[in-house]
């Protein structure tokens, strides 16, 4: 463990060596969320930290800094398994750069993390082949996108589901409603058109338009409009009372 913190420290100065490595560096280094994981990071807030490492790598593609950040701060975290995803990809972008043999010094202080996390630690760290290990952690890593797709799928199956709201062609019943008398009230059904107002739909059914009219059209629809000026959308039915 005390080769991997000094491997560690080593890789702390050499991504802070920002005027003799620039060249090697990728665009996202630039980004505001780079810069302010490196001021979080260096007040001590790893988490805050890591969640602006991670913005970075949503929005670009080939972050290969970002990863290798990224990786750093989850293994300060405990957390082995995504540090080594990380660790990886910035493999995958950058193989021959000047710090891509530390970087795979902090994949094998990851996975050696990650076995000691084991329960019960039955093995030694080094005990199992290098190669085994990648393998279940490839294997762990498939499992895991395995998960996000059939989650994804349950999801979309979910409001697939969910009944379609009542389309404004439908009929709608007479309403069970009555007039101040207690009498049961009759409507007839209007679907609402280009440029009507609840003047003009009075002024055209009942040939007025005085206010005891459109205030009995209103009080027919307050499920539809929220007051006497909020006349529902075109092709709405409404009900007007007779």
């Amino acid at each position: 463990m005390v080769r991997a913190a000094f491997v560690f420290m080593v890789l702390l100065v050499a991504g802070c060596d920002d005027g003799n490595r620039a060249d090697s560096r990728t665009l996202d280094v630039e980004d505001e969320d780079f810069r302010q994981g490196q001021n979080f990071y260096k007040t001590g807030e790893v988490r805050k930290a890591l969640e602006c490492y991670l913005k970075v790598i949503d929005k670009r593609k080939g972050a290969a800094e970002s990863n290798l950040e990224a990786g750093r701060m989850y293994l300060e975290l405990q957390d082995p398994l995504p540090a080594i995803y990380h660790f990886n990809q910035y493999i995958r972008m950058k193989p021959t750069s000047e710090q891509s043999n530390l970087v795979r010094q902090l994949i094998k202080t990851a996975e050696k993390q990650f076995m000691q996390q084991l329960p019960g630690r039955p093995m030694e760290p080094d005990a199992l082949g290098g190669s085994d290990l990648n393998a279940k952690l490839r294997n762990l890593q498939v499992e895991n996108e395995k998960l996000k797709r059939e989650l994804a799928d349950y999801n979309r199956t979910q409001k697939a589901l969910v009944l379609p709201a009542k389309t404004t062609s439908e009929k709608t019943p007479d309403s069970p409603k009555v007039t101040e008398d207690g009498k049961a009230a009759r409507f007839r059904q209007y679907t609402v058109a280009k440029g009507d107002t609840l003047s003009s739909i009075a002024r055209k059914t009942y040939g007025e338009a005085n206010p005891t009219r459109i205030s009995a059209i209103y009080n027919a629809n307050r499920d539809k409009m929220t007051s006497v000026n909020s006349l529902p959308k075109i092709g709405t039915v409404i009900l007007l009372p007779e």
